[in-house]
């Protein structure tokens, strides 16, 4: 399981729409849009995700997690 697969399982798991999504990246530190995000947890035709999510990125995702629950 990489990175894009953990972004997207917690995606569908906590219902987080793509603007939410930016929004929750911006907290984190990252600038994306929602076609990034989209890129990111979309697979094409042979299972490869559009756009690989680094770890950096999931990291700073992770953070912004925790910022929008904390509140």
């Amino acid at each position: 399981m990489d990175n894009n697969d953990r972004l997207t399982r917690l995606r569908y798991a906590l219902n987080i729409k793509d603007n939410d999504m930016v929004e929750i990246f911006r907290l984190g530190g990252a600038t994306v849009t929602k076609e990034q995000v989209r890129a990111m947890t979309k697979r094409d035709e042979e299972g490869v995700y559009e756009k690989e999510l680094a770890d950096e990125t999931f990291e700073r995702f992770l953070n912004g997690m925790i910022t929008s629950q904390r509140g």
